[in-house]
Parts: C-alpha cells; structure tokens; sequence
C-alpha cells in the first residue's frame, strides 16, 4: 500500500504564475476600493480548454466595477472578475486575526499565492487541537454479523425512516447532534420520549442555531427556547443534557477543535442512526414522496440537502457509539460546557426566476435500502480512527474513486495536518494511477479551494458541483463505501468529533453508486456557483434584486 507521494506544485506551475503575481502586486494598489474585497492569484476555466493562470479580482455580488477585458488589456494576463465568497467579504471587513484569503486593512493575500510563491504572505493560524483523548481502549472493532439495515438518502427519504426509527422508542434515546432545530423531528422526539420511564440524553454542538423565518428552514425553532426548554420542562431529571466544549481562547481546555459536529441516535440501547444529515429540516425535510399523492417542494432536488443515513437494528453497533455518546455527555458535563452566543450576519441572496428543472426525464427518487442479513461494517470517529481508516480506503482502489463532500479545503501550507495532506494525497495519487476520480463538491465551494487543487494537478474535469450537497462519502471500486459527517479539512478529519461508518458490501456500495451517479450526470456542473450571497451591514437594507435570508440558510454544515 506505501505512503502516498505529498502532493507539491511543480516548479513548471510555479514559473507559469510569474506574471500573475506580478499583476497581483500591481492590481491591489490600483483597484482598492470597497467595491473588490480580494484580489489574487487563480485560474480562468475557459470552456473546453485547459485552465490558465490568471489574475483573480473578487467583487461585491451583484457589482462590476472593472471588465476582464479592461484587466486583461491593462495587466496582460488573462483575467477573471468573480463575486467575492462570504469568507472574502468578511475578511474584508473585519478586525479578526489574519485568515486564508485575506488579511485587514486590504492587504488581500490567500492561500493559494502562499502555495505558488512560497512566501509566508499572510501569518495562518495552526489547526487547531482540542483536549479530547480517545477511548483507552477503543472500543471501534469492525463488526461483521446478522443484522437488520436501512439505507437512505436525503431529501426524499430521510425523514420517512428518520421518523419510523424514532417512533419505535421503548425506554431511550442517546444523541449525539450538530444541529437540532425542525419542528417536526422535535415532535417526533417529544412523543417518543415524554411516556413516564423513558430517558434521553443529548449532546450538543455548543453554538445553538437561531433561524430567521425564511427559506427551507424558515419554520425551524430556535434551539434553546423551543427545543431544550420544552423538553427539561416536560422530561425533568428524565432529560440529561450537555454541551460539548470547543477550543477557544476562553476555553483552552476545550475537548473538540471547532465543531461537534456528529449526527448519531441510539434507540433503547439495540438500534443506531447514523448520518451526515443534522435534524433540521434542510436535511430531514417533512416529505413523503413515495406515499400516493404526495407533493414536493418547488426546486426539491436543489434546494434540500443531499444526505446518506443508516439505520441499524443491532446491539452490538448501539452499544459501540451509545459508549462514545455517554463519554462524550460526561466529559463535556464535567466541563461545565455552556452555549456561545455567536451572531453570523445575514446574507442578502440573489433573487433569480425559478427555472425549470434541466433533466430529459423527470426526477429520479430513490427508495431505501433494506437488508437483513450479515453486514461488515466499521464505525468511525474522529478524533479516534477516522484518517487511518479513510487512507487505507482510498489506497485500496484498484478502478474507481467517486468522492463527495461540501468541499476539500486544503491550505497548502506546512500548517496542514499530515493526516489531511495524506488523505489529499492519496486522491491525487489515484488520479496519477488511472483509476476513475470523481469528485463532487458543494456549489457554494470556494473557488480558491479547487484552484489549489489543480496546481497540485487533479483535473479540473474531475469535479462536479452540485447545489445543497451536504452527504460526505467515498465509494471504492463500486463494492466498498464510507458515509458519514466527517468534512475534508484540517479539524474535519482530525479533531472535531464526527461518525461515519465503512461497509465493505458491494450490494450498499452499488445502491449509493447508483446515488451518486445520478448526482454526477443530473444535478452537478462543472464549476462552483458564480452567484454568490452578499454580506449585509449592520442596518443595511435589502438591495434591489436580492433576498435577505440567515446566515444558516445558506450555508448548512
């Protein structure tokens, strides 16, 4: 198997960017103005053509203060004007520490002109660690053996088995959730729970979510007044809550890096839920459409999140994460875990004409999968097993790689961790090799991001972007798949907590093969979105043109 070759741009790429980063240099003291947040090194992706080095300037959306053809005739480089993203916007504007693509006071630099200079242009801050140590011993064995098993996808059948497994609650429930917010689940929960003698036990990520009234999600609650306090009221000592601590400056001692970012239930002790969905209704939205006469959402498909879920009726799989769940309760409790009150501006979206949906045929909408049988399966947790076992994965292929996630944000730098360069590495080791990579990403993933990825030399023709994907997976050679919650960047796969699960079962494997198949021919493109929200200022009124909706609304982890 061996250690994959660390992906490095080449010194042929290095000499290729020469003149852009000269015109870089030039640009920011000509075009500073509040009307370009970043300006960079990049690629221009002309159609059926290879990319080209070019100068990159990211504007306010919905501006255009200068043509690519006035850059280009001014600079001599091929030049892209692009919508700045979220993260460009609020680095322009902010006080923060230094951050990847830009730095205070308009002195833009990025990640990617660090990773083809080789100048520490910008100061980047470490991955962070957390204070959480792993189980001794772990208790993670792969468990191949007679189980009963469901597998679903988001948007069209999350919800229906979500609300089966939950309605079958005897005495208990243990969850371990991200983010918790859809009326509906919450109903489901509270009737499954409030019967006199049943417990429930739950673990939070410790930023409550605060919905705006708009949107997929424009029904959900607010976490903390109409999730948690209905529940203590009706459960009292029947309801056992915690909330997980994270690193901070005010909490050094925090025992995950930045998320909690698990989605796991165990139903009285001998069933499990295990996903890469939150329990909001973006990713469990209250549909039934395979029921006679059931109605769908305008734009399902590309509103509503893409998520995988399994469903295990197996003592065996419960007890193995209920441990980790009720480990993860006690040591946050013994922290003294508390919410953290943190406000995300609203982004204004741009308003566009609801086209029809692209396809030749109508939607496909793919039924669960239910087998009872023998099963191989391997639970995954990060911080605990999840890098070695994803590497070991993905250097197994032999024809075929077919990745998704909602990105692959990779700095580039030495401050990477080994585990996140290695897994990167192994992708594009993959590639050298021959074998089918693909790689589907969210739309709303940076540009920065696959321009990074290109320099070290994936194809730009292996990715896809795909509106409201949200699921995490790798199928391998159309026989072994990993899903789960577990995003690709530094703290993704190394110091948050996630779950996902490995089935080394080809007839899984090819039910979400045909998933994501269906994904890569219909529903991706083949560049991010050129659209991007707009960042709103405090008191600032809804431009002509757009939609103010909440940060979460648009960007759903």
């Amino acid at each position: 198997m061996g250690t994959p070759n660390l992906v490095s741009v080449s010194p042929e790429v290095r000499q290729a960017f020469a003149p852009i980063l000269a015109a870089v240099a030039r640009a920011r003291a000509d075009l500073a103005s509040d009307e370009v947040a970043a300006v960079r090194p990049g690629y221009k992706y002309p159609a059926n053509a290879a990319p080209q080095p070019a100068l990159v300037v990211a504007v306010t959306p919905g501006e255009r203060p200068i043509s690519e053809a006035d850059l280009e005739s001014k600079y001599g480089v091929p030049a892209v004007v692009t919508d700045a993203t979220v993260e460009e916007q609020m680095a322009r504007s902010s006080a923060a520490e230094p951050v990847s693509f830009g730095t205070p006071g308009g002195a833009m630099a990025s990640a990617f002109e660090n990773l083809i200079s080789g100048d520490e242009v910008v100061a980047f801050a470490l991955p962070k660690s957390g204070s959480y140590e792993p189980l001794d011993p772990p208790n993670l064995p792969l468990v191949e053996e007679p189980m009963e098993l469901t597998i679903c996808v988001s948007p069209e059948a999350g919800w229906s088995e979500l609300e089966d497994f939950l309605g079958g609650t005897q005495k208990s429930l243990t969850v371990a959730m991200y983010q918790f917010t859809a009326p509906h689940i919450f109903d489901a929960v509270s009737a499954a729970v409030s019967p006199e003698g049943r417990q429930f036990e739950l673990v939070l990520h410790p930023i409550p979510e605060k919905p705006r009234g708009s949107g997929v999600k424009g029904k959900d609650l607010d976490e903390d007044t109409s999730v948690l306090e209905p529940l203590e009221q009706t459960l009292k000592n029947r309801f056992e809550m915690a909330w997980a601590t994270l690193l901070s400056k005010a909490r050094p001692d925090g025992l995950w890096a930045s998320a909690y970012h698990i989605k796991v239930a165990v139903r009285d002790g001998n069933a499990a839920w295990v996903s890469s969905g939150n329990w909001q209704s973006s990713n469990q939205p209250n549909v039934h459409p395979f029921k006679p006469g059931a109605e769908l959402p305008s734009g399902f498909q590309r509103k509503y999140n893409r998520d995988y879920h399994a469903i295990f009726k197996n003592e065996r799989i419960a007890s193995i994460f209920e441990q980790y769940i009720k480990r993860d309760h006690d040591l946050s409790a013994a922290q003294a875990g508390a919410p953290t009150d943190f406000a995300l501006p609203d982004l204004f979206v741009p308003e566009v004409e609801e086209a029809p949906e692209p396809f030749a045929a109508p939607p496909q909408y793919f039924k669960p999968l239910r087998l009872n049988r023998s099963v191989s399966v391997q639970p995954l947790l990060t911080p605990d097993n999840y890098a070695e076992k994803a590497l070991a994965l993905i250097q197994s292929a032999k024809e075929s790689v077919w990745f998704q996630n909602q990105y692959i944000n990779f700095r580039g730098t030495d401050e990477d961790f080994t585990e996140f360069k290695l897994l990167v590495s192994a992708l594009k080791d993959q590639v050298d090799q021959g074998r089918e990579v693909r790689i589907i990403c969210r739309d709303m993933m940076k540009q920065e991001s696959l321009d990074i990825l290109v320099a070290f030399g994936f194809p730009a023709e292996a990715f896809r972007f795909q509106s409201a994907c949200h699921n995490k997976c790798v199928i391998v050679d159309k026989s072994v798949v990993m899903f789960g919650s577990h995003n690709w960047s530094n703290e993704g796969v190394k110091t948050n907590r996630d779950a996902s699960l490995i089935f080394n079962d080809k007839e899984i494997a090819e039910y979400l093969a045909d998933v994501y198949d269906y994904d890569w021919n219909r529903l991706a493109t083949a560049h991010p979105t050129k659209t991007r929200p707009r960042v709103a200022k405090e008191g600032e009124s809804t431009p002509q043109g757009f939609s103010r909706v909440a940060f979460s609304e648009v960007f759903d982890d």
